[in-house]
């Protein structure tokens, strides 16, 4: 839903604001996806900017299924990433005088995006098991979290505060911090997504083929639409390959470093390889678009989108189902560590969960590696951000990093 194309309605409070992303929550329930909603709110004037929901599983045509879109198409993600694409020629204010409300606590992703793009946070319902409000953030970050991050209180209109369900906890700039949430609307963010939520989370974690399944998509001719159509995200897709899709070794590095080195600004770049090897991606970050355009942001978005796509197609569906799988089964290899003490790190850590969405194939090596270590920090500090990511990163995605075998020296 675009409301910054209709009529830009305007609310007065946080349980007006409630109201629109518990709506934008059930649409997304329709749809089949996580059922979470979140909007943009102008601090000044109550005016709702624009209003998205979760995107990562759409419907296929011709199907009654859906299937994973977006990993990384949380309602908050994709708000943050509109803002950027829209903020010139809608003249919108910056990111500090403005508000995303969202029905449940932003998970790792969304969080190290809001604090990356420097929004102000309004929470309804809580998530302990994939949410990271402020006091889960690593100690570098908390004290900008406790600032933008605000939990709204919960009671009823005329009710005594003292006797709130909840009172508000967090920033002084969070629009509508004064007044409360019903606690109708509270339960309600909350039951609408722990009522679908198994179903969808185990939808996108088992979307593809284990390798003994699937066919090695190198070996299909130029103009299949398999590789034309990953060719037109990045020009090298499955013309190159590393003989055991867990060991890169230097070619991976050089291609690595030639691609950061080709974007402006790119501090780091990642590739993605299938079972069989083949780079199917090979990114650098695009901070020329925006701060939160990461490599590995870059990579599992149009990784997925691309899929998705063939997916969607009944005349490449089949050919996608036997050559493509869930990026589970391949390895992610990032040229540096993520810096432990930067926002982007909980993001690109949130959005690794996210791909992965269950459990990982416990294979040696690990599905997540990277060649050198952080341009700031340490690995050990990075490690240690991983430990102290919530439940759902540290217990059932089981996020693992591990330095590349090969040596570079």
């Amino acid at each position: 839903m675009n409301v910054a194309n209709t009529s830009e309605p305007v609310v007065s409070n946080a349980d007006d604001a409630a109201s629109i992303v518990l709506d934008q929550a059930m649409w997304a329930a329709e749809q089949g996806t996580f059922p979470v909603g979140g909007c943009i709110i102008e601090n000044a004037t109550g005016r709702v900017v624009q209003a998205m929901h979760n995107n990562v599983l759409k419907p296929l045509a011709d199907s009654d299924k859906t299937f994973t879109y977006d990993p990384t198409a949380h309602g908050e993600r994709q708000l943050v990433y509109w803002y950027y694409a829209n903020k010139d020629k809608l003249g919108l204010p910056g990111p500090s005088e403005l508000t995303v409300v969202t029905s449940l606590d932003p998970c790792a992703m969304c969080t190290g995006t809001l604090l990356t793009a420097g929004f102000n946070v309004g929470v309804v319902a809580i998530d302990d098991f994939a949410g990271i409000n402020f006091n889960d953030v690593p100690p570098a970050l908390r004290g900008l979290a406790e600032l933008k991050f605000g939990y709204y209180a919960c009671g009823e209109k005329g009710q005594d505060p003292g006797t709130y369900v909840r009172k508000y906890v967090g920033g002084p700039d969070v629009v509508f911090r004064e007044t409360a949430v019903s606690a109708q609307r509270l339960v309600g963010c909350s039951d609408i997504f722990q009522a679908s939520l198994d179903k969808v989370r185990t939808t996108s974690s088992e979307s593809g083929l284990p390798p003994s399944g699937l066919s090695d998509p190198a070996k299909l001719p130029d103009n299949s639409p398999v590789k034309t159509r990953f060719r037109s995200v990045y020009d090298g897709a499955f013309r190159s390959k590393t003989p055991k899709s867990r060991l890169p070794g230097a070619q991976l590095y050089e291609l690595l470093t030639l691609v950061k080195d080709s974007a402006p600004e790119a501090k780091n770049a990642v590739a993605l390889l299938d079972p069989f090897g083949n780079v199917i991606l090979c990114l650098a970050d695009r901070f020329d678009l925006s701060p939160v355009h990461t490599a590995f942001m870059n990579v599992t978005q149009s990784y997925a989108i691309t899929r998705h796509g063939l997916m969607d197609d009944k005349d490449t569906r089949q050919s996608a189902t036997e050559y493509l799988t869930h990026p589970k089964y391949g390895t992610f290899v990032f040229l540096y560590a993520p810096n432990p003490k930067d926002s982007t790190t909980i993001m690109t850590l949130g959005a690794y969960g996210s791909t992965m969405e269950g459990p990982v194939p416990q294979i040696f090596p690990a599905n997540f590696q990277y060649y050198n270590p952080p341009l700031e920090g340490t690995v050990e500090e990075f490690r240690s951000v991983i430990m102290g990511l919530p439940p759902f990163y540290t217990q059932l995605a089981q996020i693992s990093a591990m330095k590349v075998a090969f040596s570079i020296e």
